[in-house]
């Protein structure tokens, strides 16, 4: 579903030279040049499950907590308290 979505938004933006200016800006710094239209849907295709789970650990996995507070510090919860919180529990 989610690549059927992605592959409307690619052939229904306007096509006004702004967002044509602005879809090749994106392009170019994801990519460092443009892309054609039928590899950016051989790119979607391309996706998978283990592709998501992989992206998703990287960016998604957990890791120490750094924090900052200034003033009084009476309802701020304990640093162990942040970490248990932010930890993934993976299955």
């Amino acid at each position: 579903r989610a690549k059927r979505e992605l592959k409307a938004r690619l052939f229904s933006q306007p096509t006004s030279a702004e967002a044509a200016c602005s879809e090749l800006g994106g392009q170019m710094l994801a990519f460092g040049r443009g892309i054609p239209a039928a590899e950016m849907l051989l790119r979607i295709d391309a996706i998978d499950a283990e592709e998501i789970k992989r992206v998703a650990w990287k960016y998604l996995n957990d890791a120490e907590v750094a924090t900052t507070a200034l003033g009084p510090l009476h309802g701020m919860p304990q640093y162990y308290d942040l970490r248990r919180s932010t930890n993934m529990h993976r299955y």
